[in-house]
């Protein structure tokens, strides 16, 4: 009787230290989602901090507290398996997990955007948050867990959410990830838009050989079936504006192009200024060369097509006029583009000259343009 009675006091302490370690894990969880929200909120507000430390220190120290919350998501998600959860266990990676998001924060508010480039910071903070995010989601899973007290429901999306901290981290942590500067940061967004650019050449020189193959598209791919009009064929003045346009779009992607290799490059020094400037130029050039394509389907709209053509000028003006601050900077322009979809647009280079060549290249737009409003507005 004596063994009987102190085997259930035995267990009744195990369980009474289990209900405690269980109360102090979901307290700790939900200090953890606190700790995220204020993260969030003040990565979002990104104060200007008085310190200033260099980039390569403040870019290796937020990578590490990436490493390391990565692990300590590692840690908790095996100590708070649904299915047999340890809480004893997972006290000192709460800790450590709510401790290395408050680092995350600090570590994102020193990138500063005068000193280190806004274009950077921007990509900074926005993998702060999003590792801020994924972790707050997980613990918000936990905490539903223990209050729910569903184990066996929620085994999937603990697993997902852990998997889903663990892809932001690997991804910012990747050769592509985190860029490490801002010229990188830069030339990310105008590698990104290229493929697009080049769809677009593609699309224009898709649709004049089917026109001139006189195509019957009333027989295609079973659009009527579908209940969906098929594209009308273009006329012999439409053929004639989209060729002409066609023109203009491979002077934009050879601009592009040449941007991304002769002015982005890593051995050039570039100011931040100069550099989150042009940050802006590519995607603004993919999209008012996708709304000019657009114009381009039978039947044709005059006035729209002057229209996306006046707004595609304004980019590219701007885009003229931010170069011009290099026009005086010495720097080898030569360029072969034998083998090329491009090798039909005449360019004419000066190896000695950056800026003669990309002056020759903005005059061949603008009497592109010109030629495209002449035919568009042709009676």
């Amino acid at each position: 009787m004596f063994a009987t009675k102190h085997s259930f006091d035995i267990i009744k302490l195990m369980s009474s230290s289990t209900a405690s370690d269980q109360r102090k894990a979901v307290t700790a969880i939900k200090v953890l989602i606190q700790t995220c929200k204020a993260a969030r909120d003040s990565i979002v507000n990104h104060p200007q901090s008085t310190e200033s430390p260099p980039l390569s220190v403040v870019h290796k120290d937020l990578l590490s507290l990436l490493s390391l919350v990565h692990g300590t998501v590692t840690k908790l998600s095996l100590a708070l398996k649904p299915s047999s959860p340890a809480y004893s266990a997972c006290l000192v990676p709460l800790k450590e997990l709510s401790d290395r998001i408050a680092a995350i924060s600090h570590c994102a508010n020193l990138f500063n955007a005068t000193i280190h480039g806004a274009t950077l910071v921007k990509e900074v903070l926005s993998v702060a948050i999003n590792v801020v995010e994924t972790v707050q989601t997980l613990a918000t899973v936990f905490l539903e867990i223990e209050d729910s007290g569903e184990r066996s429901r929620s085994a999937d999306e603990y697993l997902m959410r852990t998997g889903a901290v663990h892809c932001v981290i690997e991804i910012a942590r990747s050769e592509d990830g985190l860029p490490e500067d801002n010229l990188t940061a830069v030339r990310r967004h105008w590698l990104k838009d290229a493929g697009a650019l080049q769809d677009g050449v593609r699309e224009v020189g898709d649709m004049i050989e089917d026109a001139q193959a006189e195509i019957d598209t009333d027989c295609e791919d079973g659009w009527n079936e579908l209940g969906i009009e098929p594209s009308k064929p273009l006329t012999d003045k439409e053929l004639k504006i989209a060729k002409k346009v066609l023109t203009v779009l491979r002077l934009c992607n050879l601009l592009h192009q040449k941007v991304i290799s002769d002015i982005l490059r890593t051995t050039d020094s570039l100011s931040n200024s100069f550099l989150d400037n042009l940050a802006s130029s590519s995607p603004a050039l993919l999209s008012t060369s996708d709304e000019l394509i657009s114009t381009l389907d039978s039947p044709q709209d005059p006035d729209s097509i002057t229209t996306e053509l006046n707004v595609l000028k304004g980019v590219i003006d701007g885009i003229r006029t931010h170069l011009s601050i290099l026009d005086n900077q010495p720097n080898s322009l030569a360029v072969s583009r034998k083998g090329t979809f491009l090798n039909e647009v005449s360019v004419p280079t000066n190896p000695n000259s950056r800026g003669k060549w990309f002056k020759s290249c903005f005059d061949q737009l603008t009497k592109a343009i010109n030629s495209v409003l002449e035919a568009a507005n042709e009676t």
